[in-house]
């Protein structure tokens, strides 16, 4: 019979990005049926969403879900010396079982803080797959791919990439969308992307790389390839609206346009750049400019620590306007854009906005809670003073996965207690 939300604040981030107060959500399915005000249509559940805003379900555009075990790990030290003598070592000794554990955290993680899709790349993702599964969540996932110039390395890694898209594309109900996951074009040789671009055109799936996201990324490129990174895969036919690049911190105007030009999504994610110190911010004016499909994203928990998407928001506004001296860049309406719509668009489903005939990905806010009080402007309070905290309920695919903050599809403090276990032991190893 459907879930139907009586009486909310609806921010609907549709194309006039209304705000409608005192509005009902019908929910048929796995689709939004119907809003409008006092309807009287019967539903299974009816949600008195009083003194609370419905809103699309936030996207996380880049994470790698299983490091919350890392959690805390590796902090306040230098980009190199974290991943060689902290991350990789760590990684190194993984199990499948840390991997299920540390994504069935993660996924725990971001329901209660109201992200309801994310993209994933990561190792054993089979794992990950099935706690996305259990989890309820929508998320497309990539199996990451390093080859380091090495045939034999690179065999493997596509054909393991390869069977991952075959095994999990379109399960889970649709919920989980596969793709390839070349980690970066310095771990990943020209052969490997290439192959990459021709399996993912075969397949009608997406492509996840990390690019651009530090100086020495792109000083390596210009010394081994005589280009900027964007221009090199430009080079060979790798940049196509397929791509979901993450980070895109350091490039020109004439990258941005050629990121416009063929389609690329962009995934911002301001914590962890700062955290790492990479020294710079996304272009976002030039991006926009170009009219490239900015979104936003958190990266693993080992770099950021958090999986907050309302923290990503805040930091994103406020990185621009202190980075280029203007406090008038990214609008707390277009940094909401970048969580929503424009990161259902960037992973590649029909979402993003509370209008009729979408996906049924939404989270309820309490208005009530002292740090959203007084309402002057919803979207500025979204952006400016919300957390994860103030989330009561979220529905995915049309089914309710938290009700009144209760966690409803796995025992919660069970896939915490796991999670710590399994951290403790990585790091024991």
């Amino acid at each position: 019979m459907g879930i139907l939300i009586r009486n909310a604040l609806v921010v609907t981030q549709n194309d006039r990005r209304e705000v409608l107060k005192g509005f009902d959500v019908l929910i048929e399915g796995n689709r939004i049926a119907k809003v409008a005000r006092g309807m009287r249509e019967k539903a299974e559940h009816v949600i008195d969403a009083s003194g609370k805003a419905v809103m699309p379900g936030l996207a996380n555009t880049h994470c790698h879900l299983a490091m919350t075990l890392l959690r805390g790990y590796a902090d306040d030290m230098h980009l190199q010396e974290w991943l060689e003598k902290k991350i990789w070592p760590r990684e190194a000794k993984l199990k499948a079982s840390d991997v299920r554990a540390g994504s069935m955290l993660g996924c725990l993680e971001m329901i209660r803080g109201g992200t309801t899709s994310f993209a994933d790349m990561y190792f054993l993702m089979d794992e990950t797959a099935a706690a996305v599964e259990k989890s309820g969540l929508r998320a497309n996932l990539s199996d990451g791919m390093i080859d380091l110039e090495n045939a034999d390395k690179r065999k493997k890694e596509l054909a393991a990439g390869e069977k991952f898209v075959r095994e999990w594309n379109g399960k889970a109900k649709g919920r989980i969308m596969a793709s390839f996951g070349p980690h970066a074009i310095y771990t990943c040789s020209r052969e490997l992307l290439e192959k990459t671009k021709e399996l993912a055109r075969k397949h009608d799936v997406k492509v996840q790389l990390h690019l651009s996201e530090t100086r020495k990324e792109v000083a390596d490129c210009m010394n081994k390839h005589g280009k900027r990174p964007v221009d090199y895969l430009e080079s060979f036919g790798f940049l196509s609206e397929r791509l979901l690049a993450s980070h895109c911190v350091w490039l020109r105007r004439e990258e941005c346009v050629l990121l416009g030009k063929h389609g690329v999504s962009a995934s911002h994610n301001p914590a962890s750049n700062m955290k790492l110190a990479g020294g710079g911010a996304m272009p976002i004016p030039e991006l926009e400019q170009a009219n490239v499909n900015v979104c936003l994203g958190t990266d693993g928990a080992a770099s950021n620590n958090s999986l907050s998407m309302f923290e990503a928001m805040k930091l994103c506004a406020l990185l621009h306007k202190n980075a280029r001296w203007d406090a008038t860049l990214a609008p707390a309406q277009q940094v909401l854009d970048f969580a929503t719509r424009n990161g259902a668009r960037a992973l590649g489903f029909n979402g993003g906005a509370v209008e009729e005939g979408k996906l049924a990905d939404l989270i309820l806010m309490d208005l009530r809670a002292p740090n959203l009080v007084p309402l002057h402007n919803i979207v500025s309070n979204l952006v400016y003073a919300a957390s994860a905290g103030n989330v009561t309920d979220v529905i995915v695919d049309g089914k309710i996965l938290m009700q009144e903050r209760k966690v409803v599809v796995f025992d919660e403090e069970k896939a915490v207690a796991a999670g710590g276990k399994a951290a403790f032991d990585l790091v024991s190893r």
